[in-house]
Order: structure tokens, then sequence, then C-alpha cells
């Protein structure tokens, strides 16, 4: 393999991957989305190890795989994200059959991590928490619900988030019935106190931020899931206090009509909405929420694309604004997070493969950043469906690039026309392997029969042979 060492012109992190209708990022700067085909009601962390983590709704992704019960991920860089699993690969065994998890929230606590999620029911819908001593489990289940709509006498308890202070926890909470705040207990495990009701039945999916002396209460208005034709949005109020009022720039309180907009649909994207709020290293504020592409709405499973999307907040005299209002107005912006290298791999020709297979060519970009040089290791290596992380297919060797300095090496992965039905990841790493990745990038192609056709429109590459 030629390798090139070339002047840096600036960097393009790319994550895409190699499988079958796995949630897989596309090109951050060409476009959103950054997680594909679903990755709706995204919560984002930033753990201890200095990585975030994206928790998201059940879903049927249409990968032959069933429905993924709560589905985690992981990134460096918030537009890179690699899927390590489910929450609850196995249900709990006090949730009633058939029954998934939506609508996560995740927030360290007490050295580890908690996950507030929403068990559906028409007549009492409830919370339920699991705990984990890491970002990626393993969860216990709390082993029954935290409350249900009937236990605090409210009608919409889903969409849970969890405000901690650090000496007492509040639930802020509801669907189309009004928004709540809920005292709970020390271990977050149990409702404490009465619901006040702080936003009207136009709204779910709450979130808030503090600023500058500010609550910022983020919402959701409209209906999720009426495909193309959705008119989920976002808008916020803000109070001096948690529990409200909260008003909206012209003084209006979300209790009695208010809500100021700050992102709604646009011709390439429907229902952006119940969004996440995240820092970079820079200090600049993100919107990680999920939208449908209306090109493309619905997956073979029956599923939505709701897939997950982020843009830059810019804060205005002390309101928030994203772009022009709508999905993707602030690209080229792009977070700013500390990282010692950049990777990405972008493919060399089509990634879209025949049933008797073929080979998935890309070229691997490193990149020091301008500031500093980067020694280490780079390899690349590849997830096959039946789970875990090949020996590398390249490297691991050693680079050492001056500062701003970029080496470029093509890589290559046969798919045989006899490979297993499934999904395939190829991911390039840099850090020393098999001890420490500090940043990763990855690629997708596609070997798809008729029946992955339309699934793998914008994903990775793919078996899946007729009569399977």
């Amino acid at each position: 393999m030629g390798r090139r060492r070339l002047p840096r012109r600036g960097w393009i992190v790319t994550t895409l991957s190699l499988l079958a209708l796995m949630m897989v990022p596309a090109s951050p700067v060409a476009a959103n989305p950054v997680v594909e085909p679903v990755a709706a009601d995204p919560s984002v962390v930033r753990a201890a190890d200095g990585m975030y983590y994206m928790y998201t709704t059940a879903d049927d992704w249409g990968d032959g795989q069933g429905m993924h019960n709560m589905s985690m991920f992981k990134s460096f860089d918030l537009m890179d994200w690699m899927y390590v699993g489910d929450v609850f690969p196995d249900l709990p065994e006090w949730h009633p059959e058939g029954k998934l998890a939506w609508a996560p929230h995740v927030l360290e606590s007490g050295g580890g991590y908690s996950l507030y999620y929403s068990l559906y029911d028409e007549s009492n819908p409830c919370i339920g928490l699991a705990t984990a001593p890491g970002p990626t489990g393993p969860w216990t289940d709390l082993g029954r619900p935290v409350f249900c709509a009937q236990d605090v006498g409210i009608e919409g308890t889903i969409d849970p988030f969890v405000w901690d202070d650090g000496t007492s926890k509040t639930m802020v909470v509801g669907n189309f019935r009004g928004i709540y705040a809920i005292p709970l207990d020390g271990d977050g495990a149990a409702p404490v106190g009465e619901p006040v009701q702080i936003a009207d039945d136009r709204f779910e999916g709450p979130f808030i931020t503090f600023r500058n002396g500010y609550y910022h209460l983020f919402l959701s208005a409209g209906n999720c899931c009426n495909g193309g034709d959705t008119a989920y949005r976002v808008v916020v109020g803000r109070s001096r206090s948690l529990t409200g009022p909260y008003l909206d720039r012209k003084g209006q309180d979300l209790n009695e009509g208010g809500g100021a907009l700050i992102l709604a649909g646009s011709d390439p994207w429907a229902g952006p909405g119940h969004n996440t709020v995240v820092t970079d290293d820079a200090g600049n504020d993100w919107i990680v929420y999920h939208a449908i592409p209306r090109d493309d709405v619905t997956l073979p499973s029956g599923a939505q694309r709701r897939e997950g999307m982020i843009d830059r907040i810019v804060w205005a005299d002390d309101w928030p604004d994203v772009g022009d209002g709508s999905p993707s107005s602030t690209r080229p912006q792009l977070p700013d997070t500390d990282l010692p290298v950049r990777v990405s791999l972008t493919a060399d020709d089509s990634t879209t493969l025949p049933e008797n297979g073929g080979t998935i060519a890309a070229t691997m970009v490193v990149a020091a950043p301008e500031d500093q040089p980067y020694a280490g290791q780079v390899w690349a290596s590849v997830t096959p469906p039946d789970g875990g992380i090949s020996d590398p297919i390249f490297g691991p060797i050693d680079v050492d690039l001056a500062p701003g300095e970029v080496y470029e090496e093509p890589i290559s992965y046969a798919v045989s026309a006899d490979a297993p039905n499934g999904t395939y990841d190829v991911y390039a790493f840099a850090g020393t392997f098999d001890t420490e990745t500090v940043e990763f990038g990855a690629l997708n192609g596609v070997k798809s029969g008729p029946q992955m056709t339309d699934v793998a429109k914008r994903v990775s590459a793919v078996v899946w042979r007729d009569g399977a």
C-alpha cells in the first residue's frame, strides 16, 4: 500500500460504517445526520473517561435483529459514533411482555450512572430506572417503577428528565398531559413531593440547562411520528426557578400558551425534536436531537428514520438560537473537542457491492492538530455480524506527525460471496493498539440483496442474500 504525508489543509472527520442498518454516522461536514438510521430521543452524557455516550429509544433498525431495547453509542468528538450495545438485551422481569423502553435520560450520579426511561401504557405509563458502574453497563434495573402515572396523580408520565443539583433530585416529565416537576428521594428512586406543573399540554420531551442564573426549559411540540408530515419542533422558555414560571421571549408563560420556537422542520428534514444539550471542550453548546429525512421516511421494519442530528446553539441575551431555526443550518460548524489526533475513513469508490461480494476501498486520514504533534499507532479492524472486533485488517503501524501534518493510507476490506448475513463495521483507530484508543473513524458500504436496497441507502456494508 502506498503512503502519503500531506501538508494539512483542514481535516474532515467522517464516521460511516460497514454494516447493514446499523446506526452509523454520516459525513459531518457535508450534512447531518450523525447517527443512522434510527436514534430517537437521544440522551448524551460526557463520562469520566472523556468520551461522549448516547442512549436512544428502543427501535427496530430493520437489520434483521429485531427490536433493540434502548441502544448505546460512544464518540470522542460528537460526530463519529460507534454502536456499543443495548441497555436491556433481556427484558427486566417487571416489564410487560412486548413493552420496550423509550426516551432514556442518563446522568452520572454517585460515582456511577443512572438511566431513567419510559415504559408506555395507555392507562398507566411508568418511569423506570437502571443503574450501572460505567456508561455502557452492565445495567441493573430497579426491579419496579420509580412511579407510574396513577401513583403521582398525573397522566403523562413519559419522557423523564432528572435535575440533580448535588443535594436533591427533581424529575421533569410529561407528554401532552402537562409537564411536571416532581421531587425525588435521595436515591432518585421514588417521588417524595407533589407534582408542580411547569408547562401545559402542548409539550413533551423536557430538557433543562442552567446558564447565567436562568433555567432554560427545552420542550418538543407537535406529533413526533407522522412521517414526512410531522410538525414536531423545539421551543424554549426560561425561569429563575427550577419549578417555574417559565416564560418565552415575549414574557408569556409556557403554562398559558407561551414558547419560543428555536428549531422546526425544513424541506429536507421533518420533525426535529426531543433534544438534549451537550457542551464541547471550547464551551460551545450543541443541541442533539432526532429528525426524519423527508425523502426516506420509513425503514422496511416500519420504523421511522428518526435519525440522530446535531447543531450549534448560539446564546444571545441568554436565549438559545439554532442557525436559521432549521436542521443542519449551523453547518459547517463542528464541535471543538480536545483530541490528540483526528481520524477519518472515506470511500474511494462506490460502497454498494453486488450480492457476490466485492471490496470496500477507502482512504484513512490521520491528522495531527495544528498546534501539537502526534506520535502513536493507527490500525483498522472489522466488527462482524456476530459481534466482537476482528484482528487488525491493517496495522497497527507507528506514525509520528508534526503539528498540522496529515498521513494517508489506503484501506480495503473484501466481503466474500459466502459471507454470513448481517452487518459489518470497519473502523480506523488511533492510539496504542489493544490498550488505549484516542480517536476513531468508520466507513460504510453495502452488499445488498433486494431485501436490503432500501434500508441500506446511506448505511453500511450489508450481506443479505435471497432466501436467508
